[in-house]
């Protein structure tokens, strides 16, 4: 079975993409998983300057797109989540991102969130907008996978309920194998995995040492509360095809690790994985 390793361009923190595609290689990997916004959460800082948003001009985007080629780096997925999906405005915005993912990368996955609705009201209008995303999703070829996220997509109860709810087969899931134990206290990833297999196009491969709200995200292997071993045996067992990505968001309160400690860190992941025969 062939699997698709790749990482999330914002392990490279605040270098941003255009490092991403040229050091990725290096680490022993050739595809990217690419954020098309900014980040600031954790201590984890980029700039929008940084990435390739929906805002870019089509010089701009042409000019990425023959970065990538340039170094022989394939783009498994682009990261279009962080606009509110209670609101029009916020959807809308995804939507924008979505089209620019499909025309410029030709991606079969789009990763973004569900909100966190406060109230049944606020539930309804983010699954009728999850609706109308799926329909947009599917118009270009793309997949929505959504992120394990405080609230709808929380655990896998939620995660069931959510896409029972939404019932659209051009959005399902992202499942993040170190957030489910970040926002839930005392799971298991892989028996809350077990639970959604079936629904998973996308997953985050990111570790962590077990503990409730501990913003703790090593190099893969190095926490110590997953078993990727058996994260790959699950989804073997159903066939899954989409992209293990490498997500690294750093250990709170430590220092910029800056860009050399960051490629070391992802080539480390990479090994570690290849040596679970991912």
């Amino acid at each position: 079975m062939t699997r698709i390793l790749s990482c999330f361009s914002n392990c490279y923190g605040p270098a941003g993409v255009r490092p991403a595609v040229e050091l990725i290689r290096q680490a022993g990997i050739d595809h990217l998983e690419l954020a098309l916004r900014g980040h600031d959460f954790g201590g984890l800082v980029i700039p929008e300057s940084a990435v390739v948003t929906e805002k870019a001009d089509d010089a701009t985007a042409q000019a990425f797109v023959d970065h990538l080629a340039k170094h022989e780096v394939q783009v498994s997925g682009c990261n279009v989540g962080g606009a509110d999906m209670r609101t029009d405005e916020g959807t809308a915005l995804t939507e924008r991102r979505i089209r620019f993912a499909a025309k410029w990368f030709h991606v079969p996955i789009c990763v973004t969130g569900a909100g966190q609705p406060a109230d049944d009201d606020q539930r309804r209008s983010v699954i009728a907008n999850l609706r109308r995303l799926g329909d947009v999703a599917s118009e270009v070829g793309v997949t929505l996978a959504l992120e394990t996220h405080k609230g709808p997509t929380q655990n896998a109860e939620a995660m069931l309920a959510l896409m029972e709810d939404v019932s659209h087969p051009h959005v399902l899931l992202n499942f993040d194998t170190g957030n489910i134990a970040y926002y839930n206290a005392g799971v298991d990833p892989c028996d809350e995995l077990e639970k959604v297999k079936e629904l998973v196009r996308n997953v985050h491969v990111k570790d962590n040492r077990g503990g409730l709200e501990e913003w703790y995200f090593p190099a893969v292997g190095d926490g110590g509360a997953v078993d990727f071993a058996r994260v790959r045996s699950i989804l073997d067992g159903v066939g899954y095809q989409g992209a293990y990505t490498i997500e690294i968001e750093g250990i709170g309160g430590e220092p910029e690790p800056g860009l050399e400690e960051r490629q070391r860190r992802i080539a480390r992941s990479v090994a570690h994985l290849k040596g679970l025969g991912y």
